[in-house]
């Protein structure tokens, strides 16, 4: 097959399935690995698509902005509800935790019930939610206000999260590329990094959209987290590019 046909394939393969793998399309084409890679890196330098570990995404995959906290919350609400469940039933009475913020770890507070542990946050809109119900120990991280996320950034947000530490941490994130997790904001990603160095026990929260997708701001690494807890929606490939690095919940 000559090379300007492989690239023909393998850009209808990416329209149909977004993400592809190298093994995937080495068996389809019956060409050698290397050759695929080959193709994939001329592919990727004429921006036609992102080379990822074990294949290449859609370009359409990167985001172009930062969605407003009133957009995520509407997006995926069943899959949410369930990673929130999943955290509460983490969470063990007596402990102190950290929860960033996110559509996903606000919903916590539909599930957080009579657990009777100090809980740590930046995120006012998670504050809130958490505050009408009443829960006893509860900790707000002050400092720069982003109204998009509802999150408390900046130095005296980072400098009072630097001096704390944590049973348990539990971030939100845009996305889970190879093994790097993304953010949009830089500033966000500097306070959650302490948090999840801080913790004892480190959690990346996502539903099965984030994964195979990219942000702006990479912030930490797969393999020094404990787990990612994700949803059931998410597919088997998905799943076993996680589980090269870490866990999943």
């Amino acid at each position: 097959m000559l090379k300007e046909e492989r690239h023909f394939f393998i850009i209808d393969e990416l329209k149909k399935n977004n993400i592809i793998q190298v093994s995937d399309i080495k068996d389809k084409l019956g060409v050698t690995e290397m050759t695929i890679r080959r193709d994939l890196k001329e592919l990727e330098d004429k921006g036609i698509l992102k080379r990822i570990h074990g294949g290449a995404k859609s370009i359409d995959l990167l985001p172009t902005k930062e969605f407003s906290h009133n957009e995520k919350i509407k997006r995926n609400i069943e899959e949410k509800k369930e990673i929130a469940k999943k955290i509460s039933e983490t969470i063990e009475d007596n402990e102190t935790i950290f929860l960033g913020p996110g559509s996903t770890i606000e919903l916590v507070s539909e599930f957080i019930g009579e657990k009777n542990c100090k809980i740590v946050t930046n995120s006012l809109y998670l504050f809130n939610r958490l505050n009408n119900i009443n829960y006893r120990n509860l900790i707000l991280v002050g400092g720069s206000f982003r109204s998009n996320t509802g999150a408390f950034v900046g130095s005296f947000a980072t400098g009072t999260v630097r001096k704390l530490r944590f049973k348990r941490a539990f971030i939100g994130v845009n996305g889970i590329s190879s093994d790097k997790v993304f953010t949009y904001s830089e500033d966000e990603g500097e306070i959650q990094k302490i948090a999840l160095d801080n913790a004892q026990i480190r959690y990346i929260v996502a539903d099965h959209t984030k994964v195979g997708r990219e942000d702006f701001f990479s912030f930490y690494n797969l393999d020094e987290v404990h787990a990612v807890i994700s949803d059931s929606a998410i597919d088997d490939r998905s799943v076993s590019d996680i589980e090269i690095f870490t866990k999943l919940l």
